[in-house]
């Protein structure tokens, strides 16, 4: 498969039909339901479908290893290229790095265009999660592994999520504070499925309790009473909020180098990045067929 546009053959699989199926929805014949040929059709246009591909392995990249991200506004995902790197630079090899912009249709070429360069393996933060995504990596013969998002059909280095964010809700509810305010603005994005897994461990744990859930900086209110804390689904969202209410109890996720470098006062489930990019590099290397969840711990922030 090593060219940039995907064939019939590979629709197919996609799509878990036959190639015949295929081949009358794309050429309008009968014997196929309009709902099928429909769905055929809007996948081919989605995975960049073209009726006659030519092999070219010119461009091959030898030692060479994808890492494929949403952004880099997130410090989060600057550490985990950073640490990867710095892993396979060690190893001989080197990355390639493309980033997504939460771009559902432009990440599936990103990962088409890394297979067609000759990389060895992607390390990939996807917004893609469903059958027909989980399908199309299947029909990679190099390791894959997925880290932020776990989508299913690939090996997943990170934690869990739910876990993780239901064990600081808990900790905060039993240092006394009685009103809880969740903040994610990622909670608006239709893909965002860690941060949905965290709102559902906040949830497990606020359950009969009162709480407030706000998508937006400036639905903070202006005043809270002193039993009122505001738990982030990420340290990026707490870093916002403690610019506005540096005096109220914040809580984040992810403890970033930014917490103790700029001495933010701020509460955060940590983990450990480094091991993650460790971790995924083990796959793509063939030294661990399977995934890893890491520990995770809650880090209370304190004066040095």
């Amino acid at each position: 498969m090593k060219h940039l546009k995907i064939t019939t053959s590979e629709l197919s699989k996609i799509c878990g039909v036959s190639q015949g199926t295929v081949d009358r929805a794309l050429n309008n014949r009968s014997d196929i339901s309009a709902e099928t040929k429909k769905r055929i059709i809007n996948v081919a246009r989605q995975y960049g479908y073209r009726e006659y591909v030519d092999s070219n392995s010119e461009n091959k990249i030898i030692g060479q290893v994808g890492i494929i991200v949403f952004n880099l506004n997130n410090e989060y995902f600057s550490k985990l290229i950073t640490e990867t790197e710095l892993i396979l630079h060690k190893l001989g090899l080197s990355a390639v790095i493309m980033i997504t912009h939460y771009d559902k249709q432009y990440e599936i070429e990103c990962i088409r265009n890394m297979y067609n360069m000759g990389v060895q393996g992607i390390v990939l933060c996807s917004v893609n999660r469903d059958i027909e995504f989980d399908n199309y990596l299947r029909l990679f013969d190099i390791p894959i592994v997925a880290v932020g998002n776990d989508v299913g059909s690939v090996p997943y280095v990170g934690i869990d999520d739910f876990s993780a964010m239901k064990d600081m809700t808990e900790k905060i509810i039993a240092d006394g504070y009685t009103d809880l305010v969740y903040f994610s603005p990622a909670l608006n994005y239709a893909d965002a499925y860690a941060q949905k897994l965290r709102y559902e461990g906040f949830l497990s744990a606020a359950l009969g309790r009162k709480y407030d859930t706000v998508t937006c900086i400036d639905e903070i209110a202006e005043c809270y009473n002193d039993k009122t804390v505001i738990i982030c689904s990420t340290d990026y969202y707490a870093f916002q909020v403690y610019v506005k209410k540096k005096k109220k109890k914040i809580v984040g996720f992810d403890h970033l180098d930014s917490i103790e470098k700029y001495k933010i006062r701020i509460d955060s489930v940590g983990y450990s990045i480094s091991e993650i990019a460790r971790f995924a590099v083990d796959i793509i290397v063939g030294k661990r067929d399977s995934g890893v969840i890491i520990k995770h711990s809650i880090i209370e922030y304190t004066e040095k």
